[in-house]
């Protein structure tokens, strides 16, 4: 993580890069970019994803590769930091955790490939396609003693 100063303290910030940043990905930069703005210790430094991207003005603020380095403040050229690369991503030694929202059978080789490099995981439902890759995921993360979060929210709603 990097420090930054704050108030005469260091204070840790968290580096986030985003794995697949079509529809889904974008409420998660939204949390990310408010976060920030709060003051919270969070960046977003890193996005991914094989397609280009899409605006639609006063429909779609931009979903895809490009549009997301553009909302995340990232400069488009940056290939270390904008690219259809994951491997690029994941083992980039400013990047501290990764969200995957990527399609499904994308999750676990990618969770596994990120914790196998230190970082920790968000990660969208469902975890993985099987069981034998839910444990793969289980174990790496308990090999690395990383953290690894699956987005079920409607689970977590007090509703249900």
């Amino acid at each position: 993580m990097s420090k930054i100063r704050k108030s005469q303290q260091f204070v840790k910030r968290d580096r986030l890069a985003f794995l697949g940043v079509g529809g889904r990905c974008q409420q998660h930069i939204d949390v990310i970019l408010k976060m920030k703005e709060l003051g919270k210790p969070v960046e977003p430094v890193a996005v991914c994803d094989v397609w280009d991207g899409q605006v639609v003005p006063g429909v779609i603020k931009g979903r895809g590769l490009y549009p997301s380095a553009e909302r995340c403040g990232l400069k488009v050229d940056d290939k270390d930091h904008v690219t259809k690369d994951y491997t690029k991503i994941i083992t980039a030694k400013d990047v501290d955790a990764v969200c995957i929202a990527t399609p499904d059978h994308w999750h676990a080789r990618m969770a596994i490939d990120a914790l196998e490099n230190g970082k920790d995981v968000y990660m969208e439902k469902p975890m993985t396609r099987t069981i034998p890759e839910a444990i793969a995921v289980v174990d790496a993360a308990a090999k690395n003693n990383r953290v690894v979060t699956v987005g079920v929210q409607s689970m977590a709603d007090p509703t249900w």
